[in-house]
């Protein structure tokens, strides 16, 4: 196991390049002795097929010559026959017995139904037997086995068939005893009524097999040994010499060393590797021309850097000096709004207040009365988008927070119901508001929620021609709805017209601070574009929505949702009770 931080063995390129020949060299030796032995022994095997076929015509030619001269041998002077029992199969035997007595070689005969037990076919002979009787025109049938001692033999067996000389000992009738008292097989002339067996051993093709192989693996081995020595002593001395002097030369220039020395003027036959080592050189000459000319570059490069982070540091510094003015004119836009919202709200109630007083009054004529609701609905306006004013710059300056209690949404919708009626009377328009019985009280900002209604009241009364109607509702709903949101269920405020209603292209972008539907400069409706900015303000300070439903020349329906909250009737008969 390697230590950890210890450098990983190095395998050079002459070890790997000896291992790749050794490699090559055991892989070409066992191909070439595999396919020398294969040649061989199909060498060896057909001079063994030869001898046999030629030992077989010999034995042959002895059966035929006792068969043909049978007369002969058979008869006395006179002429009268008297058998000497020398027939061509005991001649055969005979030969075949003697021959195999003075040799390594068997010769034996044999029969599918031998009439001596020394004469039954074995195994292989039995082989024979049934390739014969599948094949009638088959001439041998031979191969290579190992006999009983394992020694490797050649057998071949060669059919006899039955001639006209055979039938008088194995012809009909099937049964008969013949001359010799053995019983005829029926036999008839071209049956197969034996077989030639002929076993050769193998051992000196062997031999011979064995020593041609090595003679020849020797000769191989020796071969690619030198030539590989030779191969190694080439690639070695001109590819792996400069090889290795262009990576001492390359570590030298990547530790900013250049005195290195490739001895490229001794070469007298350049080639490949010689061209490259100079082409390395040109690049490492040309590199540390470079070096030198980027250390006066970097030190130029410095020095503007240098002055350009001055010159970063100075506009830092009056940028810092007028991101403070601005906040500080910005604190004094909102301190001049709140202020001024403030007072502006004063006299606004006062003049609301003594409307209303005047309102209240029966001996007013009719124009006075007309005068007196003008100035409420006017005030009533002015009051609001004053109010507005200073919702949104207590959202710049993140000032608005809520102040909960609990709030009865049937008397908020009358509140502003009431507070808006002059002005929708005004304009001849019907405004309705209904709270469903199922509303339950909830904990928020009454006043927010009050200016939510109200914005979205007065520009829907804003909105909507003479004759129109505007309705406000408030409804609950228990469940949360698809996305997940207001677990506890919410209060939804609706506030629906049937005035101009907004374009589709106008909807984008609805509730932006100082953005209206039309934006032309000679738009018939006139506004600060703040009211909606400060519904979606406070509606979100609630953690609510707020979705716009309008088409042109239909009408226009605000939706707000306010998550409910349970009053905690506890507290709030302690606080009711202080």
């Amino acid at each position: 196991m390697r230590k950890r931080g210890s450098k990983p063995r190095r395998f050079g390129i002459r070890f790997k390049f000896a291992v790749g020949i050794g490699a090559l060299i055991v892989a070409l030796m066992g191909i070439d002795a595999l396919w020398n032995m294969g040649l061989q022994r199909q060498q060896a095997e057909n001079e063994a097929l030869e001898k046999a076929e030629v030992l077989a015509d010999e034995m042959r030619a002895v059966w035929d010559f006792v068969d043909l001269n049978q007369d002969v041998i058979n008869r006395n002077d006179d002429g009268t026959f008297r058998t000497k029992h020398l027939v061509c199969v005991v001649a055969a035997k005979s030969v075949a017995t003697l021959f195999t007595a003075n040799t390594s070689y068997v010769v034996r005969f044999t029969s599918a139904s031998p009439r001596q037990a020394a004469n039954a076919p074995d195994e292989f002979e039995q082989r024979a037997f049934d390739a014969f009787a599948v094949d009638s025109e088959r001439a041998s049938y031979y191969g290579v086995e190992s006999d009983d001692e394992g020694r490797s033999v050649f057998r071949y067996v060669e059919p006899l068939y039955v001639t006209e000389t055979c039938l008088e000992c194995h012809g009909s009738p099937a049964g008969q005893l013949d001359q010799y008292g053995y019983e005829k097989e029926g036999m008839q002339v071209g049956d197969i009524g034996g077989a030639m067996s002929i076993t050769e051993p193998m051992d000196i093709y062997d031999s011979g097999m064995r020593t041609s192989v090595l003679q020849q693996v020797f000769m191989v081995l020796l071969v690619l040994v030198l030539a590989s020595a030779g191969i190694y002593m080439g690639v070695s001395r001109l590819v792996l010499r400069p090889i290795e002097a262009l990576g001492s030369a390359a570590k030298r220039v990547g530790e900013g060393d250049f005195t290195y020395d490739l001895a490229l003027d001794k070469v007298r036959h350049p080639d490949e590797v010689t061209e490259f080592a100079r082409d390395f050189d040109k690049m490492a000459r040309r590199l540390e021309r470079l070096c030198t000319d980027l250390e006066s570059e970097v030190q130029t490069q410095t020095d503007k850097l240098s002055a350009l982070n001055d010159l970063l540091l100075y506009q830092k510094a009056e940028l810092k000096r007028a991101l403070d003015r601005l906040n500080e004119e910005t604190a004094y836009k909102n301190e001049f709004f709140a202020i001024m919202s403030h007072e502006l709200r004063t006299p606004l109630t006062s003049i609301l207040a003594f409307a209303r007083m005047l309102r209240e009054d029966d001996g007013l004529d009719s124009k006075t009365r007309e005068a007196v609701d003008e100035i409420e609905a006017n005030a009533s306006l002015l009051l609001n988008m004053v109010s507005n004013i200073l919702t949104i710059s207590k959202a710049e300056a993140h000032k608005n927070e809520l102040i909960r209690e609990p709030v009865d949404f049937v008397d908020l919708l009358g509140f502003v119901r009431n507070s808006l009626a002059p002005v929708a009377r005004n304009k001849s328009i019907s405004l309705t508001a209904k709270a469903e019985p199922d509303v339950p009280l909830s904990m928020a900002d009454w006043e927010k929620l009050r200016r939510i209604v109200e914005n979205l009241v007065d520009n829907a009364i804003k909105y909507t021609r003479a004759g129109g109607s505007v309705s406000v509702s408030a409804s609950f709903e228990p469940a949360p709805d698809d996305e997940g949101r207001f677990p506890c269920g919410a209060v939804v405020l609706t506030v629906a017209d049937d005035g101009i209603g907004i374009a589709v292209e106008d909807q984008e972008g609805i509730f932006e601070r100082y953005r209206q539907a039309s934006q032309s400069p000679n738009r018939r409706y006139r506004g600060t574009g703040l009211g909606l900015a400060v519904v979606k303000e406070l509606a979100e300070l609630h953690g609510g929505t707020i979705e716009l439903e309008s088409a042109r020349k239909v009408g226009s329906t605000f939706t707000v949702r306010i998550p409910y909250v349970a009053v905690d009737t506890e507290d709030y008969d302690e606080d009711s009770a202080r």
